[in-house]
């Protein structure tokens, strides 16, 4: 630790800031087989679409007339492709983060991905399925909210509301809080290990 007095020691009163070496901003980054060559490496780690792709180059002030044909050659050689990301993103959103079909249809929309492409993705959604995982994700939350809400009709807005913002149809949402605020339900053991 610096104390105050410590400058005729040649210690400095304040950090000086590290400031980045004089770089010019007017160039790329990267060079275009540099970038090719890193997008191939992150599209062979992960799905990746057109518009990832795109955030990527303008991150690293490529030149407008080398996007083309980098995406291009990504595409011709498999290493990205709209249709697989778009399966890739419908699965990993309703397993693993548990949104509903129109939250995953807006974020598929946001990424710029066609609507066709879109709506083939969404179809491998099983609507039993989803149910089921929304069914499990309000029972959860009606545990967590139980003590917070000062009321039943206010426990139910708060869960209607959450159930709506993850993507999930009002009346999907409604009919199964009907079903798990009932007195006679009961959830099971995947629901109570939780």
């Amino acid at each position: 630790m610096v104390y105050y007095g410590d400058e005729e020691f040649g210690y400095q009163r304040t950090r000086e800031r590290k400031r980045p070496l004089n770089i010019d901003y007017s160039q790329p980054a990267k060079s275009v087989e540099r970038a090719l060559e890193s997008l191939m490496y992150s599209c062979a780690k992960s799905e990746r679409c057109i518009s990832d792709i795109r955030r990527s180059l303008y991150r690293w002030r490529m030149n407008k007339e080398d996007y083309d044909p980098i995406i291009e050659r990504l595409v011709r050689e498999k290493f990205v492709d709209e249709e697989r990301y778009a399966r890739a993103y419908v699965r990993e959103k309703m397993n693993c983060s548990g949104w509903g079909r129109r939250k995953i249809e807006l974020g598929l929309r946001a990424k710029g991905i066609p609507k066709e492409t879109i709506e083939e993705a969404l179809r491998q959604i099983e609507p039993e399925r989803q149910t089921e995982k929304l069914e499990l994700l309000l029972y959860r939350r009606l545990l967590r909210e139980r003590d917070k809400a000062k009321s039943t009709y206010e426990l139910r807005t708060r869960l209607l509301r959450w159930g709506v913002g993850r993507g999930y149809d009002f009346s999907e949402v409604q009919q199964v809080l009907a079903q798990i605020m009932a007195e006679d339900y009961d959830p099971g053991e995947d629901f109570t290990r939780w």
